[in-house]
């Protein structure tokens, strides 16, 4: 007897996020035909296109498809990208409080990072970062003396929302190379990060296996740079994981190679590229897909558990980048492609790189 349909509600949102989201489709689809997965994908407009169709930037019909594959073991969302909501809506909603942002060198990509080779060679860390809390969720205050206008944001944090990010990014690490840095602003913000080490010191004691250590967030970002081989699981709070990722994605090259998943403890997730909407290359077909693509290999990791099809997708990107490039990441040896001949590429490679051996493999997932 088949399994239930695997609900994936695609939000394309705006700018390029159409574009590079459809690539990250035509993967999702191409998984769905190589290992029989029974998939059902479901579109809906959100964001500015939306609001001004509906008036709202998330509408019901799409809140009641995410509402309904949230409910889903494996429901999923593949998200595009917003100039503003509703990603905090869906982030609050459905209660995505642990961020997973792998960074790691693309082999034939190395001479495109800013840094060294024997540098760039070495990069590969997960940057764990808290989602839910923080600034961003912060009561918020204006208003104006004889000194002129003054404004407050609050940063707030409570032990339980700490720990159970600790809980993942001691997870993750277990699962890697056993080693966590956490990164806080403890000198100056006291108390806050105070409750972050005192919970991290704790839990630890479960993964004695995991060596876990502490540094400050200016130290960290110089650190990434000149030393990005000292780090492998990298534990944040919600402001300080928005940053040290993006720059992780200058350190790879670009912004469009950079996937992230979202999960809450149940293991609802959204996934979608860290990059952002890209107005100024909007609706030219030349923005780069591989962020949505290997968006789509970390669903196929997180949400089917077929780890198989995860590194099919990898691979197929990585061979690809040898040869092809979109503008953003091209080199002199290979051939300029546009954001659909990018995705079309890399579908027909998990094609050609599908065996016997690979069939056999999908028997433990849909068989």
């Amino acid at each position: 007897m088949r399994p239930p349909a695997v609900k994936l509600v695609v939000l394309p949102g705006e700018g390029i996020g159409p574009e590079v989201t459809a690539e990250g489709v035509r993967i999702a689809k191409t998984v769905q035909t190589l290992f029989e997965v029974p998939l059902q994908i479901e579109t809906y407009e959100v964001g500015e296109i939306a609001k001004q169709k509906t008036g709202s930037v998330f509408p019901a019909n799409a809140s009641a498809a995410c509402d309904q594959a949230s409910k889903s073991s494996q429901g999923a969302i593949l998200f595009g990208a917003v100039s503003d909501e509703p990603i905090g809506i869906l982030r609050k909603k459905y209660d995505l409080f642990a961020n997973l942002r792998p960074l790691r060198i693309l082999k034939p990509l190395i001479s495109v990072s800013p840094l060294k080779q024997q540098l760039a060679e070495s990069i590969d860390m997960l940057v764990v970062r808290e989602l839910v809390s923080d600034i961003y969720y912060g009561e918020s205050k204006k208003g104006s003396t004889q000194q002129g206008r003054w404004a407050s944001q609050q940063m707030f944090y409570s032990e339980t929302e700490v720990r159970r990010i600790v809980r993942v990014a001691l997870d993750c690490a277990q699962a890697r190379r056993k080693d966590l840095v956490l990164v806080h602003k403890g000198n100056v913000i006291k108390e806050i990060f105070a409750i972050w080490r005192d919970v991290l010191l704790k839990e630890a004691r479960a993964f004695p296996e995991v060596h876990c250590r502490e540094i400050l967030v200016d130290t960290m970002a110089m650190q990434m740079v000149r030393q990005p081989f000292d780090f492998d699981v990298i534990l944040c709070s919600n402001l300080f994981g928005d940053i040290l990722s993006d720059l992780g994605a200058g350190v790879l090259g670009s912004l469009g190679l950079l996937p992230s998943a979202s999960r809450n403890e149940e293991g609802f997730a959204l996934y979608e590229p860290v990059g952002g909407t890209g107005p100024d290359i909007a609706g030219r077909n030349v923005a780069n897909p591989v962020a949505s693509i290997l968006s789509v290999a970390l669903w196929c990791r997180y949400t089917l558990h077929n780890e198989t099809a995860a590194r099919l997708i990898e691979q197929a990107v990585e061979d690809v980048l040898v040869t092809h490039r979109t503008p953003d990441i091209l080199e002199t040896g290979c051939e300029r492609v546009s954001t659909q001949e990018m995705g079309a590429l890399i579908a027909q490679k998990m094609e050609s790189l599908f065996t016997a051996e690979t069939a056999e493999d999908a028997e433990k997932y849909f068989g």
